[in-house]
């Protein structure tokens, strides 16, 4: 199928339209995406920039007209681009990249001075230097994954905007060597029409994935303490505990006593103060979870006994430094621990119960203290016995 310029440039505002439709949609659909709005009214100035154009083809504007507006109103719809995509992308304030209007600034007064537009190359050369600086710009903006969220439509993006690069790059090729670059405005203005498909597609499926994935969030996120809760634990959990690894779980002492003596919500500053600390100390990596009212569990797959331990009475020792203070009231804080460390494969059930006994076992002994579970080896050999019979007779 043959298109001709005249339709194709009826297709790209219209793409561009599209495009705007859709980050219009998702603004007030997802209140938390920043730049959207920006972004649509880039595209709607980038599209009546691309009317113009096609008035002019038909002989309903005059030359000068066209050039000098679509010239300079172009880079101020990239700049917009570019500033709402960094909102998206970065869901922060775009102020560091406002100076670039200083580029459509420039090019405003470079127009009055040198009358460039005027001149089909001139205008091409600044043209396709715009779209594709700011393109490749917003490419690598997406690519950088400043948030380190694991988005993969961000690679589809970044994949549309260096499409749009590359053929910027090759019709700027054209224009200087078009003995060379066999690239027609026609074909040129085709691609840039599935580029703004896919920008507009891939936008949509980034806000979308990002909302799902806060959604998840939420339902792992223990809304106190900010760490993570019994539900994202259990689902980390494996069925069976391998060898060497370990589960301990945390109690903070006389809980109950810091509720009646300075009220809850000093209960709650407790809380959270000991989940971050203990957050701190191991790691944003770490299997931690609270597990309910004044418990935590923590989940080591691939210790030793002693590590275990070591793991266990830091965690003590740092949780018995801390300086809580409510309301003008320093309330002093310690916890106990329980560690059970898998000396055979067995299962995770197991391994729990086992560290649910020598936390009690740690509370008898005056709690402030850490008590690792001991494990009968005929029991344990019987347990893992147990354990394979179960497992065959399910498949059997």
């Amino acid at each position: 199928m043959h298109l001709d310029l005249a339709t194709i440039l009826i297709l790209h505002p219209l793409s561009l339209t599209v495009g705007a439709l859709c980050f219009l949609y998702l603004r007030f659909r997802s209140r938390r995406s920043r730049g959207l709005g920006k972004m649509a009214i880039g595209s709607l100035v980038l599209a009546a920039a691309s009317v113009l154009a096609g008035a002019s083809e038909q002989g309903v504007l005059a030359y000068a007209t066209w050039t000098y507006t679509t010239s300079i109103v172009t880079p101020i719809a990239y700049v917009l681009m570019l500033a709402g995509l960094t909102n998206v992308v970065t869901e922060d304030r775009a102020g560091r990249v406002w100076w670039l209007l200083a580029v459509p600034a420039l090019i405003t007064i470079a127009a009055f001075l040198t009358e460039f537009p005027l001149v089909r190359e001139y205008r091409g050369a600044v043209f396709l230097t715009c779209m594709g600086g700011f393109s490749a710009a917003c490419g690598a903006l997406v690519l950088a994954d400043p948030k380190c969220q694991t988005l993969t439509s961000r690679y589809g993006l970044a994949a549309a905007f260096g499409f749009k690069a590359l053929t910027a790059m090759a019709t700027f090729g054209a224009l200087l060597r078009p003995d060379v670059f066999q690239v027609t405005p026609a074909g040129a203005f085709l691609v840039l029409i599935l580029c703004q498909f896919a920008i507009a597609m891939f936008v949509l499926i980034l806000v979308q994935e990002r909302a799902e994935q806060r959604l998840i969030a939420l339902t792992e996120t223990d809304s106190l303490t900010g760490i993570r809760n019994r539900h994202w634990m259990m689902d980390r959990l494996p069925r069976q505990a391998a060898s060497g690894s370990a589960y301990v779980i945390i109690d903070i002492d006389h809980f109950k006593q810091v509720n009646d003596q300075y009220g809850h919500l000093a209960g709650d500053a407790v809380l959270t103060a000991v989940a971050q600390a203990m957050t701190d100390l191991l790691g944003e990596e770490a299997i931690l979870a609270r597990m309910g009212g004044e418990e935590f569990g923590l989940y080591l797959p691939d210790t030793s006994e002693v590590s275990a331990l070591q793991t266990a009475e830091h965690l003590r020792t740092r949780i018995a430094s801390l300086t809580i203070a409510h309301e003008g009231t320093t309330i002093p804080v310690t916890l106990s621990a329980g560690v059970a460390t898998a000396p055979l494969p067995m299962s995770v059930t197991q391994l729990i119960a086992r560290a649910d006994e020598a936390l009690y076992a740690a509370k008898r002994s005056g709690r402030n203290r850490v008590v690792e579970a001991r494990f009968d080896a005929a029991a344990v050999e019987g347990a893992a016995a147990f354990d394979r019979n179960m497992l065959t007779e399910s498949f059997a």
